[in-house]
């Protein structure tokens, strides 16, 4: 009876061995599997990265590239230099109440008999070569932006301007 014992535990143990040289295997081969899943997940994450950065970079260039060719047209929108003498400069006097006593493009004062130039559409006034400066660039006031007439390449080529100049519009 003992050896019958003995040899069933024998017999036991060695299938208990082989069943977990199985069960091994098999977790192993589970493992593996999972690696591979989890790679390949990594990977096609890694490529919808690279796919939506390419997306967003060529929007954001073509964003700055339209953005840049606008600038370029607007930049030449300023006064012709026919319109820009046809407004009118005068002599700045100091007069008392809400008179600007100083030019808003260079912040520099006006000096008594200091020629200006006075703007039709606002009345502002400006040192002459700051306001050319400003005016030849753009089309509007540098204090109230108010339109001063059609930019470079217009129609009229600023006789909205000089019509206002030559009726003493202030």
């Amino acid at each position: 009876m003992v050896w019958l014992n003995r040899r069933l535990l024998l017999t036991d143990n060695s299938l208990n061995v082989d069943d977990a040289d199985d069960s091994s295997h098999s977790d192993e081969t589970n493992f593996d599997a999972d690696m591979v899943v989890m790679l390949a997940a990594l990977l096609c994450a890694l490529v919808a990265a690279l796919l939506l950065n390419s997306v967003v970079h060529l929007y954001l260039r073509r964003r700055r590239e339209s953005m840049e060719a606008a600038a370029n047209l607007q930049a030449g929108s300023g006064l012709e230099k026919r319109a820009i003498k046809k407004i009118p400069v005068t002599r700045f006097r100091m007069r008392r109440g809400g008179s600007a006593t100083e030019c808003s493009i260079c912040l520099g004062d006006f000096v008594n008999g200091e020629r200006v130039r006075v703007l039709p559409e606002c009345s502002h006034e400006f040192h002459v070569k700051c306001v050319d400066k400003w005016l030849n660039e753009h089309a509007s006031c540098p204090n109230c932006r108010r339109s001063l007439g059609p930019a470079k390449g217009g129609d009229d080529g600023g006789d909205r301007a000089m019509v206002r100049a030559e009726q003493g519009g202030m």
